[in-house]
């Protein structure tokens, strides 16, 4: 249904889809995506920026976040640019995702930016980690995201980081098959906990992706016990989630990033976000009703 011409169609022409996005998703260009940027770096926060490419046209997207890049100028650096394998185009062709994701690692490192290279569920989990290790021989900074519900990443978090890499830790937005993964909630946040603390310890560059407010107290107590500095790891969360959060940590020394997706897909990125995982629902309904 979500990927529906005619339900999107029908959506989008009430209006109401296109509002309620709009505290979500900066927009659907790259100008739309340049003055969110500005505005929260002008905020003291971080920016991680996602293009959301329609289905039919996802390898467009290394072009379009050089472009963005490009047209950040001076902001881009310390910008993060997130990329799904999918959009390079791993799954029909593995040779052409490598070579689309060094030009974006090129672009990005004379930017002063970075790459972080997202899973998406387990079916490309080892196809995504060769992708990685095949760029980190190229762009050292490449960033892996690691889905805590996915029992293996506690695993893979462990060997990312004894090579320092950067490590963005997150519960997981995929279906994952019965017995690869976790099932309760609990399960996952402990999981979640493990990773980090794994991160920590072993020497990598912990990304926390989370809203709930447990997971940020403990990545900070974590962080105390590893004696890793306030500017040694970082929160993430998405954008219009939280927002008055994610500038209370920037606020008092804390290194606070913003997930900011734009493109023309945004109407399946919000829906299928909310279809894979239906608790995030709460999270933008709590955050329409309360901005802290």
């Amino acid at each position: 249904m979500i990927r529906s011409r005619r339900v999107q169609s029908a959506a989008v022409g009430s209006g109401a889809a296109e509002d309620f996005a709009r505290a979500y998703v900066a927009g659907e260009d790259i100008a739309d995506a340049v003055d969110v940027a500005r505005t929260l770096t002008g905020q003291g926060l971080l920016v991680s920026l996602a293009y959301l490419p329609r289905s039919d046209a996802e390898t467009e997207t290394t072009g379009m976040l050089i472009d963005t890049v490009a047209a950040l100028g001076e902001t881009a650096r310390g910008v993060e640019v997130s990329v799904k394998p999918s959009s390079l185009g791993l799954r029909v062709d593995a040779a052409g995702a490598r070579a689309r994701l060094e030009d974006l690692c090129a672009v990005t490192r004379d930017a002063g930016a970075v790459v972080t290279l997202e899973m998406q569920g387990t079916e490309e989990y080892d196809a995504t980690l060769r992708l990685w290790r095949d760029a980190r021989e190229h762009c050292d900074r490449i960033g892996l995201t690691l889905p805590a519900d996915i029992r293996r990443s506690e695993r893979e978090a462990a060997a990312a980081a004894a090579e320092g890499a950067r490590v963005r830790v997150c519960v997981g937005s995929y279906p994952v098959p019965p017995g690869a993964g976790y099932d309760s909630e609990q399960e996952k946040s402990r999981a979640l906990v493990r990773c980090l603390r794994t991160v920590m310890e072993h020497g990598g560059y912990a990304m926390l992706a989370s809203h709930d407010p447990t997971l940020v107290a403990i990545a900070q107590d974590l962080a105390r016990r590893n004696a890793v500095g306030a500017d040694e790891f970082e929160f993430q969360m998405f954008y219009g989630v939280r927002p008055l959060e994610q500038r209370r940590l920037a606020d008092i020394g804390y290194r606070s990033r913003t997930y900011v997706p734009f493109g023309p897909a945004w109407f399946e990125y919000l829906t299928t976000r909310i279809a894979a995982r239906p608790r995030t629902l709460f999270s933008y309904l709590r955050a329409i009703a309360d901005k802290r």
